[in-house]
């Protein structure tokens, strides 16, 4: 498959607003509106959130507190919790 063909997540690809440089997975916690942030769960390194627009139902993403650009990267503990709350 060469295109994925999506048109409803035009609303996701297309601005309303001017973009921001900041990263939506470190504002996003640090404002502590959960509910509206479709953030399900917090850990002490990582917390899990719901994706605005899934591939498919029931489809979380588990993001670290830890800002970094591989997975290799991340800290042994925050690794092992990221695995963690992939289990549950």
């Amino acid at each position: 498959m060469e295109n994925l063909w999506a048109p409803w997540r035009m609303t996701f690809i297309a601005p309303k607003t001017p973009q921001s440089q900041e990263c939506i997975f470190c504002t996003q916690p640090a404002e502590h509106r959960d509910e509206e942030n479709h953030i399900l769960y917090r850990g002490e390194h990582c917390y899990m959130m719901l994706n605005r627009y899934p591939y498919n139902n029931g489809h979380l993403m588990i993001v670290p507190f830890q800002h970094v650009g591989t997975i290799e990267k991340l800290s042994a503990e925050t690794l092992a919790e990221l695995m963690a709350q992939a289990q549950l």
